[in-house]
């Protein structure tokens, strides 16, 4: 809020004072003004999104240890950024709302993942996979429209609407997701490509082409030996070294 606040004044000082610089040439002292607001809102933002970079760095360290709560914590004393920058604020509940989606407390992910950005949409994913084990489809689907509209060059997005779709035994709805995200990708996915023949012939999808990224989402257990080799990096829960991925 005190980014926007600076730019507004930023805007209006330029404005103002150029006007009477000028003797009363409006026109070019709004252009200026503006331009003037646009270059110090770009360099406040940039300044905002670096503090949180330091932050998801040492939150990360946190998770790579094990130690979810002070990850939690630092997380939560981030949200202070949204005095700043009310941009920043969506990004660190998404966060928020993606570690206590893996730790299934899904009450808590929740109320998290409803604050999250619009623009992570892992956290829109996390969201819409609550409301399908939660039974309110409608609001599955609007989660999954938000998830595929900003993820829409991640195959997996599109791959986990069809998934869950397909997992209400919706199977057409969900073989028209994964046609729309070929066309969408360009036919570049072969994952995607695989799994449209793999519906059509009445088969389940295959979801671990997409490794690591798939598994976050819980609907699916990694196989064995997967399972394994996380815990010999990063301790008996499976994260590993920047887990959370973020889109």
């Amino acid at each position: 809020m005190r980014n926007i606040i600076i730019t507004i004044l930023t805007a209006l000082v330029f404005s103002v004072g150029l006007y009477f610089l000028m003797k009363g040439n409006i026109s070019f002292s709004i252009v200026i003004g503006i331009l003037s607001a646009v270059a110090v809102f770009i360099i406040l933002t940039r300044k905002a999104t670096k503090e949180l970079e330091k932050l998801n760095e040492k939150a990360q360290k946190a998770l790579y240890s094990q130690n979810f709560d002070r990850a939690l914590r630092i997380y939560e004393s981030g949200l202070a950024l949204g005095k700043k920058s009310p941009f920043i604020v969506g990004q660190i509940h998404g966060l928020i709302g993606m570690i206590h989606y893996m730790r299934k407390d899904n009450e808590k992910a929740k109320s998290s993942l409803l604050k999250s950005s619009s623009m992570n949409w892992v956290s829109k994913g996390m969201l819409g996979v609550i409301y399908m084990n939660e039974k309110k489809y409608d609001e599955m689907e609007k989660s999954f429209k938000i998830m595929v509209a900003s993820g829409k060059k991640e195959g997996l997005a599109w791959s986990l609407y069809a998934y869950c779709l397909e997992k209400l035994n919706r199977r057409e709805e969900a073989l028209k997701i994964l046609e729309e995200g070929n066309a969408k990708l360009k036919e570049t996915d072969e994952r995607i490509k695989s799994n449209i023949l793999e519906l059509k012939n009445n088969r389940k999808m295959r979801m671990k082409p997409f490794g690591d990224p798939w598994y976050q989402f819980m609907l699916e257990r990694p196989p064995m030996k997967r399972m394994m080799q996380q815990q010999g990096i990063a301790g008996q829960t499976g994260y590993k070294k920047n887990a959370l991925y973020k889109g």
